[in-house]
């Protein structure tokens, strides 16, 4: 068995560190709760946003680098099923349903990046039973940006369709959280051995989420090599992913209410090694968010348990799509 080693990761920002699971604390979910002060399509937003020994042909090391050709393209389908726990004045519990369909085209590659034209193809969200109002997903339908990246995945730079400009740093940085939870994590430079491990912890601003009050997120998400196997003509890596979600010690909201959130998701991600390709990922998340209004001791409490799953489900190369 490979002795456990800590990767020097220099491209990967900020510094690498491991993380543990938080405490959750005693439940709070049925506590009072002020619905007034926060409407559902607020609440379903951010749980969208926010919402885990080998055989034969078993190998002990990898080179995980996204690859292609200028012209390759690769669809992906993801779901992802929350069961929502909301105070009785919001509705009681609730079930949510979203779905995405995004579409990767390789448009030029180096030796050192890819840039992909990517596409959300269909994005929806169904809740049971149905409240009132929904957050409007119809603006980001048929968004198309294009996505230079490092070979491990890393964002180097974003443009929108349309617009001759570059994002900047909080909306990459939001996009590259965005498909880590998609189930296309960061990758290691060189080749790391079955066992090793590499982690990165980022904050995450209130405003990156749409709410108007002090509230941050210390995000951080560890990857784990767990096995590499060979599949037909691929080679197959398997990672698994532990991002959690706890309160920034120092918020930076300005909106006057409090609000703290605790989570944890576990993902199993599969990679082909020769294609430099992700193939997709089947995972599971909790999360508590609590929310208290400015001067009041009474606060809104939400929880939820979500299963997602993320497939490649077309490609240019249809021979070789592997999705067992």
């Amino acid at each position: 068995m490979a002795q456990k080693r800590t990767l020097d990761r220099a491209a990967l920002r900020p510094k690498l560190v491991r993380s543990d699971k938080p405490d959750y604390g005693p439940s709070m979910i049925n506590r009072p709760s002020l619905g007034d002060q926060y409407g559902f399509p607020a609440l379903a937003t951010v749980l969208v946003l926010l919402g885990g020994a080998g055989g034969a042909g078993a190998q002990q090391s990898a080179r995980l680098e996204l690859s292609g050709i200028p012209g390759d393209w690769l669809e992906y389908n993801h779901r992802n099923d929350l069961v929502v726990d909301l105070p009785t004045d919001l509705g009681g519990p609730a079930t949510t349903h979203t779905t995405i369909r995004l579409r990767h085209v390789v448009e030029s590659a180096s030796a050192d990046a890819i840039t992909y034209v990517t596409t959300l193809e269909e994005v929806s969200l169904e809740v049971r039973p149905t409240p009132a109002e929904l957050p409007d997903l119809s603006g980001i339908q048929g968004l198309q940006f294009h996505h230079e990246a490092s070979r491990s995945g890393r964002t180097l730079s974003l443009r929108l369709a349309g617009q001759s400009s570059e994002a900047g740093p909080g909306l990459i940085e939001q996009v590259e959280s965005w498909l880590g939870r998609l189930g296309f994590p960061l990758l290691p430079q060189g080749v790391v051995e079955v066992g090793d491990e590499w982690s990165e912890t980022v904050p995450v601003p209130a405003m990156a989420l749409g709410l108007a009050v002090d509230y941050d997120v210390v995000q951080t998400r560890t990857v784990r090599l767990t096995e590499v196997r060979s599949a037909g003509s691929s080679t197959v890596a398997f990672l698994a992913v532990t991002t959690t979600w706890e309160p920034s010690p120092d918020p930076s909201g300005t909106g006057g209410g409090v609000a703290s959130l605790r989570g944890s998701a576990e993902q199993l991600v599969r990679f082909d090694t020769r294609r430099g390709r992700f193939l997709g990922s089947t995972g599971t998340s909790e999360l508590e968010l609590v929310l208290t209004p400015q001067g009041t001791a009474q606060y809104v409490a939400v929880s939820a348990t979500g299963r997602q799953i993320t497939g490649l489900t077309a490609s240019s190369d249809p021979g070789s799509d592997l999705r067992e």
